[in-house]
């Protein structure tokens, strides 16, 4: 019990560490059932559809150039992140792009031979541009440390308690220590992960709308992973969304902008 306690105490107080910027409007059980059965009736998983690296180079470029100008605007009114990006392609053929330091962004070739236009790849680049805009990549590099050192506290407390009752060796105290510093990160990285990635998806939308870009065409990107991926529901130890809670925030920011005419959502408490 006294184990059980010290992980939920460490929990919540990784809640308070860092997160999401923004207020991101919630999707209610119906929204979620509509996109649910969408992803079902819409089938397996779609073809890729092959092509030379200098097309799916032309093909990111292009929708780069379109969304860069709002998107640096929308960084700048944000004013907590890294507005500077250098986004370039990587010859991986599989669905993914990421957000690193210092601004850079990848985008999976795989990306643009799964595209079906230039606005789901737009939404991609979006999505890691308001990781960046929205400071995810240091607060969930802090929200790791901050982790570590819970789990490593909590392990070394069971140690000591542990040790009271009999004998324990220095090795399998360390061993403790370490266990609980991992699995501190671990917890750390999960509690923010999904919340700002729910605020990405929705400063992406607010990119593409302030772009004069066709959000229901990018839609249709989320469709296709949530088709690729096979998950219906998040779990509470997924690091992502799964795909139709996303298709229905993508519904949801895109009535949410329409409404404000592009307007970010209010500002988290601090």
């Amino acid at each position: 019990m006294m184990g059980r306690r010290f992980f939920l105490a460490g929990g919540c107080m990784l809640c308070g560490c860092a997160g999401a910027v923004h207020q991101v409007p919630p999707v209610t059980g119906a929204q979620l059932g509509l996109a649910q059965a969408e992803v079902e009736e819409a089938g397996g998983a779609p073809p890729r559809r092959p092509m030379p690296e200098r097309q799916a180079q032309a093909m990111m470029r292009s929708a780069l150039a379109r969304i860069r100008p709002a998107a640096t605007r929308l960084c700048q009114e944000m004013a907590v992140g890294v507005c500077h990006w250098e986004v370039r392609t990587s010859r991986d053929r599989t669905l993914n792009a990421a957000a690193g330091g210092e601004g850079r962004i990848v985008i999976n070739q795989g990306i643009m031979e799964y595209a079906a236009n230039e606005e789901e790849v737009a939404l991609v680049i979006g999505h890691e541009m308001g990781h960046h805009a929205a400071n995810h990549v240091a607060s969930s590099r802090d929200a790791r440390g901050v982790g570590s050192a819970i789990g490593a506290a909590v392990m070394a407390a069971a140690t000591v308690a542990a040790a009271a009752g009999g004998h324990v060796s220095a090795r399998s105290a360390r061993r403790s220590v370490e266990s609980g510093a991992n699995l501190g990160g671990a917890v750390g990285r999960l509690v923010f992960s999904k919340e700002q990635e729910r605020e990405a998806d929705y400063l992406a939308a607010a990119i593409l709308y302030r772009s004069g870009m066709d959000l229901g065409k990018a839609r249709g990107f989320l469709v296709t992973m949530a088709r690729l991926s096979g998950r219906m529901e998040t779990g509470l130890f997924d690091s992502h969304p799964a795909g139709p809670e996303r298709i229905a925030g993508w519904d949801e920011a895109m009535r949410d902008l329409a409404r404000s005419n592009g307007a970010l959502p209010p500002r988290r408490a601090v």
